[in-house]
């Protein structure tokens, strides 16, 4: 049996990592420095996640398996949304005790704000690695192109994503190589993720749909828990909705590139 799907998958998810950590590069400009407008970078932030959260995630969740949506479809969707956000729920009560926050491990990923982004964002990752695997995994049996595809699209993707990670860093006063290393490790599980997806796409196909609402409903409950209400310390409303906004035209133009 020929294994060359599983380091196609591999390195397809190393490179959407790579692509993650490069979209902090328009960070290194000055007039875009975070710092000097956190507020709105926050709120931008959440646009492009919220926007990936729908376009990269829910949606494709509903129409994985069908093109006319039912209540059979939609319900894995739903309950991974509500799974996910009961996840981020539940991390951030654990983060709110003294005690969690003096550990070694947190110190070195930042404030409670930069910890939960992190952690929402690994979460993200692992369905999209899912996806690069069993798609590569169908191309050794349908001889398609799908596991290409799903790997350049998730690249792609990853690229504002990855700028979303390290906004909130270098609004915090975080280095470049920081908010690059940050937004990296935040991809790495799709790499260790396509692996056993490769092996066992029968296994994973079917739980495609809640993993994806998984991912999408712990970012939007951080987006609604933690980055706009930050936001909003610093900043009119007004101004942080309309950041919102444009980042998560942003995130929907790239759809539309790709």
């Amino acid at each position: 049996m020929q294994f060359t799907f599983l380091w196609e998958s591999v390195i397809a998810g190393l490179v959407a990592s790579v692509a993650c950590g490069l979209g902090v590069i328009p960070l290194y400009f000055k007039r875009l420095d975070p710092k000097l407008h956190a507020g709105l970078s926050y709120g931008f932030a959440g646009g492009l996640m919220f926007s990936a959260s729908v376009y990269n995630l829910i949606l494709p969740g509903l129409t994985l398996n069908q093109y006319e949506l039912s209540l059979e479809q939609v319900l894995p969707v739903l309950v991974g949304i509500l799974l996910g956000a009961t996840f981020l729920w539940f991390t951030d009560t654990r983060m709110a005790k003294e005690e969690e926050f003096t550990h070694s491990f947190w110190k070195q990923l930042g404030g409670r704000t930069q910890i939960l982004i992190f952690i929402a964002m690994v979460v993200h990752s692992i369905p999209e690695g899912v996806a690069v695997g069993v798609g590569f995994t169908s191309e050794e049996v349908y001889h398609t192109n799908l596991g290409l595809y799903i790997a350049i699209a998730i690249s792609i993707h990853n690229i504002p994503e990855g700028l979303a990670v390290g906004i909130p860093i270098r609004a915090e006063g975080g280095s470049m190589w920081r908010a690059f290393w940050m937004a990296f490790l935040t991809s790495l599980p799709q790499p260790i993720a396509a692996v056993p997806a490769a092996l066992l796409s029968w296994f994973f196909r079917p739980l495609m749909p809640v993993l994806m609402g998984f991912a999408a409903g712990a970012m939007i409950f951080l987006i609604l828990l933690e980055l706009i209400p930050t936001a909003l310390h610093t900043e009119k409303p007004l101004r942080i909705a309309w950041a919102f906004v444009l980042g998560f035209c942003l995130m929907l133009l790239v759809q539309v590139v790709l």
